[in-house]
């Protein structure tokens, strides 16, 4: 399990952007008040979860594993992310 150092690039309202060492990679932890949960993912748009507070998505964050991008190609599910 690989353990990340987390550091906030920017905070938005309900946003939170979080880049993660060693390559500071924008990750986004943002609230969505209308269903009260956080979702959370990294940094080219990959699905890392949902929870109920923030110390657990920094957690969930600090533990991911964002690796599974195929360059080129974008996301393992067919999805580009964003531009």
């Amino acid at each position: 399990m690989t353990e990340w150092t987390l550091r906030v690039l920017e905070v938005r309202r309900h946003e939170l952007v979080i880049g993660r060492s060693p390559t500071w990679a924008p990750c986004h932890i943002r609230y969505y008040p209308a269903v009260g949960r956080i979702y959370i993912h990294g940094p080219a748009g990959q699905y890392i979860g949902w929870t109920d507070t923030l110390a657990a998505a920094i957690e969930l964050l600090a533990y991911a594993d964002t690796s599974q991008v195929l360059p080129g190609n974008g996301l393992l599910n067919g999805k580009e992310p964003l531009q």
